[in-house]
């Protein structure tokens, strides 16, 4: 079989990845850098690489309670390995839960105008991918962090303006606030950053794996297994035996 690759390439006493000797990014280049490197095919800039870095850790990990963590767990508590375990976790990531950054990188990318799209979405009661949160419901106090970060590197952009601009036409049109959480942020940045949607959800893939590896390896080195859901939490909603004609 032969395969075609522009990633990376053994060269005699080296390592080529995108056109870079890996010696050289071993000695000079950041992890995010790197990560940077391998999805685009180029290097950040300064400026770039600490945006690029910020949103990393932004999404690093979010607790034991979403469904990636839990999965993640549940799998390690019935005897799995690290590996099995952290590859539930990943496998978990879908349109629900680590795919909001590509669906907004997708809606964002066509949006015109701000008052016009939030406009047609809550006529058409279609969902703005980027804004809302189950815990956050007044502010993702990750955004604000984030934007910080963008303000003290002059880092602007478009797109970051724009799913602000809908975050305030949201509240304007709606008459209550849905905040815009950090799926949508950074979606606005990698769109600025020149990313597609796909990378965008590659990218949470690989922020959020140093998580899943922690929540395995503390399941595996600090709980009993096997987990089981209490019984107590689980309501039967179905028909039960008939006694009359016993």
């Amino acid at each position: 079989m032969k395969f075609n690759t522009s990633i990376s390439k053994i060269v005699p006493g080296d390592h080529i990845i995108r056109g870079q000797a890996l010696s050289a990014l071993i000695a000079e280049s950041s992890f995010a850098e790197s990560i940077y490197l391998l999805l685009k095919g180029g290097k950040p800039s300064a400026t770039q690489a600490v945006i690029f870095q910020a949103a990393l850790v932004s999404v690093i990990d979010h607790g034991m309670g979403t469904a990636s963590s839990m999965a993640a767990r549940f799998v390690a508590s019935g005897g799995n390995s690290v590996n099995a375990s952290v590859a539930a976790g990943v496998i978990a990531l879908g349109d629900y839960h680590g795919g909001a950054i590509e669906k907004a990188m997708k809606q964002f990318a066509g949006i015109v105008s701000a008052k016009e799209f939030v406009a047609k979405a809550l006529q058409e009661k279609t969902t703005m991918y980027g804004f809302g949160h189950k815990i956050y419901k007044d502010a993702d106090p990750r955004v604000g962090q984030l934007l910080q970060v963008c303000a003290r590197e002059s880092f602007t952009s478009p797109f970051i303006d724009l799913a602000l601009a809908v975050e305030t036409e949201i509240a304007s049109q709606k008459g209550k606030k849905i905040p815009l959480n950090i799926d949508g942020l950074i979606a606005g940045i990698l769109l600025e950053l020149g990313f597609t949607p796909k990378q965008g959800k590659g990218f949470f893939i690989i922020a959020r794996t140093p998580g899943l590896v922690a929540q395995v390896l503390e399941e595996l080195q600090t709980e009993e297994p096997v987990r089981r859901i209490d019984e107590e939490e689980i309501t039967y909603t179905g028909s039960l035996p008939n006694r009359s004609n016993t």
